[in-house]
């Protein structure tokens, strides 16, 4: 059964720079917040709390809206939950097959062609190696990119680079879908094609955890919503009250 547990977790990124040390020299920095998260020192390293004591329990069904203002900790969240971020406390478990469509979550070798990459990236994913031929059929016609899929990643537009991880990241249907509201930067001629992806994958995944500032976005694809503040959880349950909180800024 399709499942996600989270109990407690916290989010802490350390930060090691120049900046980093300037800032805690300031004698406000215990005072500091960076956007709506609140920072703090550990030796060397700023330290931004990014996420605290989060819970959720998720089922099948289940489709949340992410809200609360820049910096809430919503993408965070996704990322957490997508193993890019490890909690620095609490407990994570997700049983079932996870998607994350965040942007630049997937990473290309810039020094290998487009081919060798799909194949890297299709390893790293556990692909089916007897599928792998009609998998790379399916991106060479997705992704449009013909010839360039021969050559470095290196030379490819920031469009072109979107259209290759987009295709990869939305090869094989998820149990359970994390996406932020946007498509990232694909070029306008591609959006009509993913956004039909993203619609198939919506309508087949089990769990979906939608990060967006629509109102109206979050009532056509969600039927809960998780309200975080300052990287807190502030409400989770109904749409109409997690709209209506966020909105007059209560708890």
């Amino acid at each position: 059964m399709v499942h996600i547990h989270v109990k407690n977790i916290d989010v802490k990124i350390p930060i090691y720079d120049a900046n980093a040390q300037r800032l805690i020299r300031l004698p406000t920095f215990g005072l500091a917040r960076v956007g709506s998260r609140s920072i703090s020192h550990a030796g060397s390293a700023v330290v931004i709390h990014a996420l605290n004591d989060v819970s959720l329990d998720l089922n099948e069904g289940d489709r949340v809206c992410l809200i609360g203002h820049n910096g809430a900790g919503k993408t965070t969240l996704l990322r957490v939950l997508a193993g890019i971020y490890p909690p620095s406390a609490g407990t994570i478990q997700v049983t079932g097959k996870v998607i994350a469509l965040l942007g630049n979550s997937i990473a290309l070798n810039s020094d290998a062609t487009g081919y060798e990459n799909i194949r890297l990236l299709a390893e790293l994913y556990n692909w089916p190696k007897k599928n792998l031929p009609d998998y790379i059929k399916d991106i060479e016609e997705f992704t449009e990119l013909g010839e360039y899929l021969s050559l470095p990643a290196r030379v490819y537009s920031a469009g072109m680079h979107a259209r290759l991880c987009f295709s990869i990241a939305t090869m094989r249907s998820p149990d359970i879908l994390l996406m932020d509201e946007g498509i990232g930067n694909i070029d306008a001629q591609f959006q009509e094609k993913a956004h039909k992806r993203v619609d198939q994958f919506v309508s087949q995944a089990k769990i979906m955890l939608l990060a967006s500032h629509s109102v109206e976005l979050c009532r056509a694809m969600c039927n809960k919503a998780l309200l975080l503040s300052n990287g807190r959880q502030i409400y989770f349950g109904d749409m109409d009250e997690a709209f209506k909180r966020y909105a007059y800024g209560t708890s």
